[in-house]
């Protein structure tokens, strides 16, 4: 196994303007050589539409952080940074970042994962996965990223802050919609809505609610194109702090034919309910 990790926590949608987030769930995952969000950053996919080259570094007593890259996705924002520790600052284990980002002002965010990859004793590579829920339709974004909160208990006193100015235009006029707006049965036969699929260059994402909370986990789902292949969607996270309203994301997945079918499944991905057969809208 190697030392690269994610670590993933899912944010109170109220409480996360206090000082101190309300950490819902904290998932730590020891993951292969190359992990996910590492290998998904370096494919060989051109997503030079859709970043923001920074370049820009600030500094505390804590050390100089570079913001590298802002890429806009559909509800995410994925963030590559480069970290150099202070002579004076030694942390004792690997040092994970979860950014604040304001969208125009406003707090969308309900997921923040990151990675962490130690370059050289001095420095190392930070990458970020935030998402959101209910993203500005303007073209034009202006963001405030702050570095305010770690796994350290070093306190940020003063934080690493940048302002960027990143455009989706791009990012709309390639993103396609499935509208489905189907009710399927939930293991614990509950009620769930199916609303839609957004797919992007970067990831494709089901979106879909419940009356109540989905107590069980959530949903799990597969997406089958005409020609038998399947991807499966299996780490849903809610999108508000009652458990009602959730997404399920993978990425690196771009849908671009014009009809595909949606199977709902169990975590040992056993079908579970009726496929649904989804159409690109027009």
């Amino acid at each position: 196994m190697s030392n690269d990790m994610i670590r993933v926590v899912d944010l109170d949608k109220e409480n996360r303007r206090s000082k101190k987030w309300l950490i819902v769930v904290i998932l730590l995952l020891m993951i292969a050589s190359g992990s996910t969000l590492y290998l998904w950053w370096d494919q060989d996919v051109n997503f030079e539409a859709y970043k923001t080259d920074v370049g820009k570094t600030a500094s505390n007593s804590l050390g100089r952080l570079t913001l590298n890259e802002v890429i806009i996705d559909d509800n995410q924002i994925l963030l590559n940074a480069t970290f150099e520790p202070g002579k004076e600052f030694k942390p004792d284990h690997q040092v994970f970042f979860f950014p604040q980002i304001l969208v125009n002002g406003q707090d969308y965010m309900v997921r923040n994962g990151g990675q962490s990859i130690a370059k050289s004793a001095n420095v190392y590579t930070i990458y970020n996965s935030i998402k959101m829920d209910d993203f500005p339709a303007d073209e034009q974004l202006e963001l405030v990223i702050r570095y305010k909160d770690w796994n350290v208990e070093t306190p940020i006193e003063k934080p690493w802050e940048f302002q960027v100015d990143a455009s989706q235009e791009q990012l709309q006029q390639d993103r396609e919609i499935f509208s489905i707006d189907k009710k399927v049965k939930h293991i614990d036969q509950q009620e769930i809505t199916i609303d839609k699929v957004v797919s992007t260059p970067i990831s494709t994402t089901i979106y879909f609610h419940a009356e109540e909370s989905v107590v069980n986990d959530a949903l799990h789902f597969k997406i089958q194109s005409k020609s038998g292949q399947s991807w499966a969607f299996a780490t849903p996270y809610p999108l508000n702090k009652e458990g009602t309203r959730w997404g399920s994301r993978v990425d690196a997945l771009y849908l671009t034919e014009k009809n595909y079918t949606l199977i709902p499944i169990n975590k040992e991905g056993s079908k579970i309910g009726a496929a649904i057969k989804i159409k690109k809208d027009e």
